[in-house]
């Protein structure tokens, strides 16, 4: 009988080393029809996804929360969206929010002009 070799496969996933949040808060809206008051951007290199703020509406749950534009979001209601691939999942979350969201940020501010955008939320 030939010698088998136990070869392992590695795939091209890397884990994502996740960057700390500056703030964290909780956002609460009156109802399911009011909306965050974002609208966001993504860029997605090396691994990384990264959710930054473009736009802040008056008034709104984020506005009170003090999310700033250029802001980068790193964790939505406990999910790490840096170690995510995909920015549509990152939406999703926000979306499926009822009355209130976990958001964790970071305050800085990102240059987003050649990010392609996501819907506003």
């Amino acid at each position: 009988f030939p010698k088998q070799n136990n070869v392992k496969i590695l795939t091209d996933k890397v884990k994502t080393e996740v960057q700390k949040a500056d703030k964290k808060t909780e956002l609460k809206r009156g109802s399911m029809k009011e909306k965050w008051g974002l609208n966001l951007s993504y860029s997605l290199q090396d691994n990384r996804l990264q959710i930054a703020v473009n736009k802040v509406s008056m008034f709104s749950p984020a506005a009170k929360a003090g999310i700033c534009v250029g802001n980068v979001i790193l964790v939505i209601n406990d999910w790490q969206i840096e170690a995510m691939d995909k920015p549509e999942v990152a939406l999703s979350l926000l979306l499926a929010a009822g009355f209130t969201v976990n958001l964790s940020w970071m305050t800085c501010q990102a240059d987003v002009t050649n990010w392609p955008t996501l819907n506003n939320v």
